[in-house]
């Protein structure tokens, strides 16, 4: 069975309000992936203590599908870590980070604090500089439930490389109770992205050296 047989759309009983579906940990979800439950791949996150499939794929198009102006834009990412790695900080692409106990998201590029060698366990959000998510059909979750969650979790600078428009939205100062970001602005294509990659230090690229 794939990972797109494994989960589907609940059933529309447990929408109504009178159903109460169990969340998970991460702890629940690392144990069923011990137990080949759920697949050990890059196919799912731990969102909201729910199990879900990554949405990498392009708008209308088959959601199972990356797509490939997702994937050039990650990869152009991930190459930015030659420019960031040092002793103090690296890139991780599309791995995870524990913002809570019921929420661990892979975003598709972060900057975390230290080397890949300091960690034996998972980053946490205190660990990152900055999260970068590439948007296209994802693009309502990840500045829906994603930003509020990494609001919440005190994520410093969260940036939504928006595929649909060929803009980068940027959002800093987190307001963790109100689970929101006090600022925010748009870059354009021919513009310049500032990616956090200190407490004090910013990477400036022009953001057409991401856009597919």
């Amino acid at each position: 069975m794939n990972s797109a047989e494994r989960f589907v759309p609940p059933p529309e009983q447990f929408l109504d309000g009178r159903w109460r579906v169990p969340r998970f940990t991460h702890r629940d979800a690392e144990a069923l992936v011990r137990l080949g439950i759920i697949p050990e791949d890059a196919s799912t996150e731990l969102l909201n203590g729910l199990i879900v499939l990554k949405d990498r794929a392009a708008t209308g198009e088959d959601p199972f599908v990356i797509g490939k102006d997702h994937s050039k834009a990650v990869e152009r990412l991930s190459d930015l870590r030659i420019r960031i790695n040092d002793s103090r900080r690296h890139v991780r692409s599309q791995q995870p980070v524990v913002c809570s106990e019921t929420l661990v998201p892979e975003p598709d590029f972060a900057v975390i604090r230290g080397t890949l060698d300091d960690y034996t366990d998972i980053p946490t959000a205190a660990d990152a500089f900055s999260v970068v998510e590439v948007a296209d059909a994802s693009y309502e979750r990840d500045a829906g439930e994603k930003l509020a969650g990494y609001a919440q979790a005190g994520i410093q600078q969260y940036v939504i490389v928006n595929l649909r428009n060929r803009t980068a939205e940027v959002y800093t100062n987190p307001d963790p109770a109100a689970r929101a970001y006090r600022q925010s602005s748009t870059i354009g294509a021919n513009e310049d992205l500032a990616v956090r990659v200190g407490e004090n230090e910013v990477l400036s690229l022009p953001l057409r050296e991401v856009l597919p």
